[in-house]
């Protein structure tokens, strides 16, 4: 166990990266997240004009995951 009382990982399981990982639906890990609300909206989705003027706003890409609370 490390200082924090987790395991190392010597239990013969693999390493592997987050990225090489495949999900059933969009899943993403970020440092922080954008919320985004308009009750009017029929739609919750952002489309491909509205991601990329996002993107823009922001200086960086954006994926759009939609979160089911």
């Amino acid at each position: 166990m490390d200082s924090r009382g987790r395991g190392r990982g010597s239990g013969g399981g693999a390493a592997v990266e987050l990225d090489s990982l495949h999900y059933e639906e969009p899943i993403g890990f970020a440092r922080f997240a954008v919320f985004a609300m308009n009750p009017t909206r029929a739609e919750p989705e952002l489309d491909d004009s509205e991601l990329a003027r996002v993107a823009e706003l922001l200086g960086h890409p954006v994926r759009q995951i939609l979160a089911h609370h």
